[in-house]
């Protein structure tokens, strides 16, 4: 089987039917977000590399971001990364129209969108609450009007790295997945979690969705071993 990485995809039958079933979820209009979880090494990201490629083929736009270990990056990096590579791929005047009113508060965060729109006029000040509630509803809005002219998987990997931030705009844009072509697909460690660690007070909020799924990869079977 084709894939992302050029290596053969062997097993994970169950689990990809049931990614695959969310996904065309999303492809008919009804936004899913889906949490890959299991020990380090265990193919978290080889499977959702997998689920990229199968998406790809159905005419779906994937754009990934990443989470960083270290220190130093900046707020919402899992997030820059992929509107960035999207901005970048896109003509001024469609950019225009996706982002909308939004553009300007997205330029604050995601300069390249400032490079594609110089006339944007600054956005207004605002108290700290209210800018980023602000810059929460522009990246939704955003990231739903560009999956209605493609649908869209993004994938946002090593999420027990993720900044408090980005897990606060996960969640906000969780609540208005439905009804949009957005597939939206995370990948952690669940042994690096402890009750204080911000992905566990993230998780449970999203536990109430119903946009919500959660897939635990375990050790693949014997037989695919073989195979």
């Amino acid at each position: 089987m084709a894939t992302l990485t050029g290596r053969a995809f062997v097993g994970r039958q169950r689990e990809m039917g049931k990614l695959k079933g969310a996904l065309e979820d999303a492809l008919s209009g009804q936004g899913q977000l889906l949490m890959l979880v299991g020990e380090p090494g265990i193919g978290k990201t080889r499977t959702a590399q997998e689920l990229a490629a199968h998406a790809e083929t159905l005419d779906a736009q994937v754009l990934w971001g990443w989470c960083y270990e270290e220190e130093g990056a900046p707020p919402f990096w899992p997030w820059l990364q992929p509107i960035r590579s999207y901005v970048q791929q896109r003509d001024p005047e469609q950019l225009k129209v996706e982002m909308g009113p939004g553009a300007a508060d997205i330029a604050e965060v995601v300069s390249e969108v400032r490079g594609k729109l110089p006339s944007l006029e600054p956005p207004p000040a605002l108290q700290p609450e209210q800018a980023r509630f602000r810059l929460f509803d522009s990246i939704t809005t955003f990231l739903k009007n560009a999956a209605q002219s493609q649908p869209l998987m993004l994938v946002l990997d090593d999420l027990h790295w993720a900044d408090k931030p980005s897990l606060l705009l996960l969640q906000f844009l969780a609540r208005q997945l439905t009804e949009s072509h957005l597939l939206v697909v995370g990948c952690y460690r669940d042994l690096e979690l402890s009750r204080q660690h911000p992905l566990s007070e993230a998780l449970a909020q999203l536990s109430r969705l119903p946009v919500l799924q959660r897939e635990l990869l375990l050790g693949i079977s014997q037989e695919d071993t073989g195979q």
